[in-house]
């Protein structure tokens, strides 16, 4: 709203406002820029606590605008705290969302339009007969008044009947139109307000007229609201000038009156819309009652004012700019539950544009409220009206004249529907006060444009729309309408919408029980049966395709099964499913078979576990029908067994081998465990006994068994689920003492321990992977289980080894399986001495599957670990003995580690680890472990170093580098023995010797990179191109060695013999040579020859590689065809290039003459093809393009090392340049032109870069030299005197005591206490480190050598006392015009030059 700049004038009688009493925080009032100017999306709420007495209409305009205006950013009431994280959620119209066509929302149609036909005639006729005019306003009550452009009023009762018709054509054409209409709170008085600014009152019950106010509002405006309080005498009102008033209505001696006062004035922000809180009778002693809350919108704020006892600002907040938006305000009574009950408390909703908010307007005791934020809603389209239609849901209009039905708590939009055939009417003339002149503002024209207060108006659970020549109303739909409309759309999506009323998730259901769920379920279930019923008739006659494959109409039966099936599952009606709904499909055999097949994952996902007998007697003969039996058999383990036909599902199971099913329902059905189990091992013993292979089906059954045993012994269902905790511990006993009883004849099993006997043939391994796995489970883990352990190892041991009928590869699997269980069990197993020795002569034997020899030594490792093979007693020595030769007969190298470990064999674990290939074994770690150790003894370690001399080789192999390692930092060896005991084998001594200075092949440097033929910037700009003090090495120090592994690296590592030297300074220099020159290698060659000063032999190596490479060009064309192609060229250009290099490193060494030698005689190889070449091939050989590129890339590199004349000299002297036209040279000159324009180009560049950044360093320094220093204060940090006196630590004769000391950070002092120290005594403990700071930048200045280093000075103040004779002192100001200046940084700024190392080309 905007604020005037007029300072506020209050009446002498105003009431003073106690400051403390109210809690009133000081501020200064904002002028209408400042607020206008404050963003928009700023929400401030500010609670004013200020109470107002009986004072006259200007000062309580004055004061509720002052309140309202006092909105200052550093005051919080903590009250709003709660306001910091508001929700806040942006909703998306329906229109704006994908839609398909004919596809209805989840909600359905939840709201109706309808057109009230009766009282739109009536209002037609009452127009024509009366020549009314046009409805402009609406108002509702327990009747309906509608008032028209010419000044009457038309009341309706609740039948649509014309009751009244109030005005007459005099008091249309003396006040207006009809702009502001409403009843009072029991439809006894009527108010009525007009486009001219009359208000007058009405008495319902008769028609008379009651009061004529023609001063309530000022001249030349018109009436926009007009509103009763729940107080009878007393009402608002609200003009086009923004302002409010309040009409008190008294009747004194029969006399009736009223009385006007302002509560707002227009001129400190245009109130828009005006809206009382009414409260019902129900709750009549709520807190808020008496104290009639007004809430009142501006064009920027929306606040609720208490209209008694005092008038009051209770609540604030601020609204974001939207010019084109009226602000809309609608009060609702809600149910709030806070600390365990439930209260009636006021809502209050208010938006403008495309936000809405909604307070809860909450009472603490009789006289505080606070408005609490509940939630933001941001919406996609902006809104020129609002309404509550329940207490749960509102309707909004938006600018095209389209409904929107949203719910409030989940912030959903349920529907939105078009309205733009009613044709509402809005108020804009009103707005813009076009009856008295048009005398208003911009701002509330603007938004008087969509004005439409007067045409939507909520009473009832009803919304009533005013349109231009009809009312309509809107009203939600009851849950069975909602539902039928959806039919006349699809059956499923009528289906869908029901199953939110059954769930209690629809929004804004009406006509259902609310207190009752159990009712509400019953009434939505009943008739979501009736669509289902209807949607299965229609789907088997008229929505059945009629023609078409069968697999369509299949098809299409799918889809309708599972609506059926999902419904009647989600009600709890399976009776209906498999009753009304299965006949009507059995009717068809199509459909039948579709529905049967739908149920299985219904079945598979436990949601279907009872179905009728019948038709799980029909569900088994059709899906056995279609030899589906593998579902059949999944379905039957999920179905509950009561609803099985079990004589015909066993009959089933058995003969179609329905092994799990069986098993399933009588554990499930009879609680019965074993017998199932041995049933079916009867069959697969009696087929093992044929002794011919087993099929498919028997081989099946055999693992099935298996699995079945292992879910009995640890206690779980078969083949899914949990058992009970009884149930668990029964079952386990009975698997286990089947297990071990010795004779089941009974059951028809032959043989001593049937089952262990049968499981064991099937398969052994399997079986003992069964028994191993169970025997971890807590069961076997006590004492008794242990026992049970030993029982059944007792029964393996009888069964398998005492009687025939195994195989050796049987009894081995039962020997480790022994063996593991022997040092897993708690307590060890009892084995004989003879059973021991048989396992471990059957765990050490070869074997041809390496997997199984894994398991071996592991068995036999775990053996070893738990102590039941042990090496400590002497009578197991020669058992151990036995047991280290199997071992290294069968390769078990962690077996040998062990027993050679504990019998102190270090040397021996040593060549485990060499021999042991696994990734888990690491002999280099073991020997250093071993010499590190302290529990080894000196004679130990000597094996130790022996045994690993002697296997040196081994290690080289295995590693040379760690190999080479472990010599020099653990034996300490020197290589010169090393090499030595190696010199037989060069190679493996290359190997070591490659361990020792590594593979530098890899980490080659950038030094080293140049010295190969790189250019760095250092060298192009003049750094030095080898710097052998700053090269570091890590070779060994003695020369014989690195020439030792240099002439091996020659001879086995050519292309690494380069990086070598360089990086390798211990080499002598001419033997180094030597070597090199000896063994070919060019590269190296050139380097120490370049090293050593002598440039041209260097030259020649490597030109001398470059010329047998170019000769191959011209030798037969085609060569570098048959030579890998590009890849010949690669090459070339890779030698040319390190002479390039060479002579580019070298050129500024040599003089003219040998500049010259170097770089015409690299020219005339490149151009020498080019003159043999060419000739009168047609076309030319293709090696032509190639040189041509290559004398190019030679001419470049040229420039800045030689003349340009020279070179052009030498280009036209050319015998393949002499003789032919311009055009063969001319690609040549403009290279080099080019090259030469782009370095000058970059030398310019550099110039300017380092002119600028001089520039800028100098004029900083300007500026921190001339700029100011002002004190902090005119009294000395040290003695507080005033700088303009001498300071208390020197005489007043002391010239230095009258100089003032300023630096930069404000610091002042006088010179005499700065250096004396002052009076120190006077200087509080907070200053102490910074004067101390001070004074030592101080003394450091007045050196010569470091003058200002730290801070700047000003000695700018000089004082001189001459004392008089009278005693008095005569002081005497001068100001020195002198300033002490250093000069050390520009000096030294001046000292630096900036210089480019680097050779300019010759001009031309």
């Amino acid at each position: 709203m905007e604020d005037s700049n007029f300072p506020l004038d209050f009446n002498e009688d105003e009431e003073t406002l106690d400051e403390d009493e109210f809690n009133i925080p000081k501020f200064s009032l904002p002028t209408l820029e400042s607020i206008l100017a404050e963003p928009d999306d700023e929400s401030t709420l500010v609670l004013d606590e200020l109470s107002l007495s009986n004072v006259p209409d200007e000062g309580t305009s004055s004061i509720i605008a002052e309140s309202i205006n006092a909105l200052s950013e550093d005051y919080r009431p903590p009250e709003l705290d709660a306001l910091k994280n508001w929700e806040t959620t942006s909703i998306a119209s329906n229109e704006s969302r994908p839609k398909e066509r004919g596809i209805k929302s989840v909600h359905g149609s939840v709201i109706s339009l309808n057109r009230m036909t009766m009282l739109s005639e009536n209002l037609a006729s009452s127009a024509e007969k009366r020549n009314a005019g046009r409805p402009t306003v609406l108002a509702v009550s327990s009747l309906i008044g509608v008032g028209t452009s010419r000044g009457f009023v038309l009341i309706f009762d609740t039948d649509q009947k014309l009751k009244m018709c109030l005005g007459t054509p005099q008091i249309g054409e003396k006040y207006g139109g009809v702009s502001a209409l409403e009843f009072n709170i029991d439809v006894t008085r009527m108010l009525v307000g007009y486009s001219k600014g009359e208000i007058l009152m009405y008495d319902i019950t008769n028609g008379k007229l009651l009061r004529t106010i023609t001063d309530a509002t000022p001249p030349g405006t018109a009436v926009l609201h007009v509103k009763f309080t729940d107080d009878l005498t007393l009402a608002v009102c609200n003009d086009s000038g923004g302002s409010v008033f309040e009409l008190n209505f008294r009747r004194v001696m029969g006399v009736r009156s009223c009385e006007s006062r302002c509560l707002f004035s227009g001129s400190r922000g245009e109130v828009c819309t005006i809206a009382p809180l009414h409260l019902t009778q129900v709750i009549a002693d709520h807190a808020v009652r008496d104290r009639h809350l007004l809430a009142m919108g501006t064009l920027t704020k929306v606040f609720v004012v208490a209209l008694r006892p005092k008038t009051k600002v209770v609540f604030l907040h601020r609204l974001g700019m939207n010019p084109s938006s009226a602000p809309l305000i609608s009060w609702k009574l809600s149910h709030f539950k806070y600390n365990d009950h439930t209260t009636v408390d006021p809502m209050l909703m208010f938006a403008r544009g495309d936000v809405v908010y909604f307070f809860h307007a909450r009472c603490e005791g009789w006289g505080d409220i606070k408005f609490v934020h509940l939630r933001t809603m941001n919406l996609t389209y902006k809104i020129i009206n609002l309404a509550w239609i329940n207490s749960q849901t509102i309707v909004l209009v938006d600018v095209r004249e389209q409904l929107h039905v949203l719910d409030v708590d989940s912030q959903t939009d349920l529907e939105s529907k078009s309205a733009d055939h009613i044709k509402m009417v809005y108020n804009n003339a009103t707005f813009k006060s076009i009856a008295t002149g048009g005398n208003v503002s911009a701002a509330l024209a603007t938004v008087g444009e969509r004005a439409c207060y007067h045409s939507m108006v909520s009473n009832g659970g009803s919304i009533y729309l005013l349109g231009y020549d009809s009312i309509y109303t809107a009203t939600l739909n009851n849950w069975k309408d909602r539902i039928n409309i959806a039919l006349t759309y699809s059956h499923q999506h009528a289906l869908k919408l029901a199953l939110t009323f059954y769930n209690g998730t629809a929004k804004a259901a009406i006509g259902l029980p609310s207190g009752n769920r159990e009712e509400r379920m019953n009434l939505v279930s009943e008739m979501i049966l009736e669509i289902l019923v209807e949607f299965v008739d229609l789907s088997m006659t008229s929505l059945c395709p009629d023609s078409g494959k069968l697999q369509v109409l299949i098809d299409f039966y799918r889809n309708v099964v599972p609506v059926c099936v999902d419904h009647c599952l989600h009600i709890g009606r399976v009776d209906v499913l498999f009753t009304r709904i299965y006949e009507r499909f059995r009717d068809d055999c199509v459909a039948h078979g579709a529905f049967l097949e739908c149920l299985e994952p219904y079945i598979i996902n436990d949601r279907l576990m009872i179905i009728n007998p019948q038709v799980m007697k029909d569900f088994i003969e059709h899906y056995q029908a279609k030899n589906m039996l593998e579902s059949i058999e999944q379905c039957l383990l999920h179905l509950s067994v009561e609803s099985l036909d079990l004589n015909q599902v066993m009959h089933m199971c058995w003969a179609y081998g329905l092994y799990d099913a069986i098993i399933s329902i009588h554990s499930r059905g009879m609680n019965d465990f074993i017998t199932p189990f041995c049933e079916l091992l009867l069959m697969l013993q009696s087929s093992l006994k044929t002794g011919n292979p087993l099929s498919d089906k028997l081989t099946t059954l055999g693992n099935k068994l298996l699995v079945y045993m292992s879910s009995c012994l640890a206690g779980i269902a078969y083949p899914t689920g949990n058992l009970a905790r009884s149930t668990s511990m029964s079952v386990k006993d009975q698997m286990f003492e089947c297990l071990t009883t010795p004779f089941m004849t009974e059951k028809g099993l032959e043989g001593i321990y049937p089952v262990v006997q049968t499981l064991l043939h099937f398969s052994t391994k399997e079986f003992l992977n069964v028994l191993s796995l169970n025997f971890a489970e807590e069961y076997f883990r006590d004492e008794e289980g242990c026992s049970k352990v030993q029982c059944i190892v007792d029964i393996l041991l009888q069964v398998m080894v005492e009687n025939e009928g195994f195989r050796p590869d049987q009894i081995g699997s039962l020997f480790t399986f022994l063996a593991r269980q022997s040092a897993r069990q708690n307590s060890p197993l009892h084995l004989t001495t003879l059973l021991r020795h048989q396992v471990v002569e059957f765990l050490t034997t070869p074997s041809d599957n390496s997997t199984d020899n894994e398991e071996r030594q592991q068995a036999l490792v775990e053996l070893l670990e738990c102590g039941v093979l042990s090496s400590d007693d002497r009578e197991r020595s020669g058992e151990t003995a036995r047991l280290v030769e199997l071992a290294e007969q069968a390769a078990f190298y962690r077996v040998l580690k062990i027993l050679h470990t504990r019998s102190r064999r270090f040397d021996l674990v040593f060549l485990a680890h060499l021999r042991d290939t696994s990734s888990d074994s690491d002999a280099f770690h073991y020997v250093i472990e071993t010499m590190s150790s302290y529990d080894k003894s000196e004679m130990e370690k000597k094996l130790v170093k022996n045994i690993v001399m002697d296997h040196i080789k081994d290690l080289i192999k295995l590693d040379s580098g760690r190999m080479a390692s472990l010599f020099m930092s653990v034996f300490k060896e020197s290589m010169q023995v090393i090499a030595e005991k190696l010199k037989d084998d060069p190679l493996m001594l290359f190997n070591f010797l490659r361990g020792i200075f590594g593979d530098r092949s890899k980490h080659s440097s950038t030094n080293d990179l140049n010295k190969l033929g790189g250019i760095s910037m250092e060298s192009y700009f003049g750094g030095e191109d080898m710097d052998d003090e700053t090269s570091t090495s890590s070779y060994p120090n003695d020369p014989h060695i690195c020439e030792l592994y240099l002439d091996l690296l020659c001879q086995y590592k050519k292309d690494e013999v380069l990086d070598f030297v360089q990086e390798c300074y211990v080499v002598r220099p001419r033997t180094a040579l030597d070597l090199v020159l000896r063994h070919g290698a060019d590269d190296a060659s050139a380097f120490l020859l370049e090293k050593s000063g002598d440039i041209s032999a260097a030259f020649n190596i490597l030109i001398g590689v470059c010329k047998e490479k170019m000769q191959l060009l011209g030798s037969g064309g085609g060569v570098e065809v048959d030579v890998g192609g590009g890849r010949y060229y690669e090459i070339i250009n890779t030698s040319m290039d390190k002479v390039v290099r060479l002579c580019q490193r070298n050129s500024k060494k040599l003089v003219e003459k040998q500049r010259e030698k170097l770089w015409f005689s690299l020219l005339d190889l490149t151009l020498k093809p080019q003159n043999n070449g060419g000739g009168g091939q047609d076309p030319p050989p293709p090696h032509l393009d190639f040189c041509k590129e290559r004398a190019r890339k030679t001419l470049n590199s040229m420039i800045g090392h030689m003349s340009l004349s020279a070179v052009l000299q030498k280009i036209i002297q050319d015998p393949a340049y002499k003789s032919g036209e311009f055009s063969e040279i001319k690609n040549l000159l403009l290279g080099m032109l080019d090259t030469y324009q782009y370095e000058k180009t970059l030398i310019g560049t550099t110039l300017h870069l380092l002119s600028r950044d001089r520039y800028k360093s100098l004029n900083q320094l300007k500026s921190s030299i001339t700029h100011g220093i002002a004190p902090r204060s005119q009294f000395c940090s040290i003695c507080r005197n005033p700088l303009l006196r001498g300071g208390s630590a020197t005489l007043v004769t002391d010239a230095a005591s009258q100089k003032m000391i300023v630096f930069r950070n404000g610091s002042q002092y006088h010179e005499g206490c700065l250096l004396r120290g002052g009076s120190v005594s006077q200087i509080s403990l907070q200053n102490c480190a910074s004067v101390e700071k001070d004074r030592s930048s101080f003394e450091s200045w007045r050196k010569p050598q470091q003058q200002q280093m730290g801070a700047s000075f000003v000695s700018g103040v000089q004082i001189s006392d001459n004392n008089g004779g009278g005693g008095g002192n005569q002081k005497t100001r001068e100001r020195s015009k002198s300033k002490v200046r250093t000069t050390s940084f520009l000096q030294d700024f001046e000292d630096k030059r900036f210089t480019l190392k680097i050779k300019s080309p010759p001009l031309m």
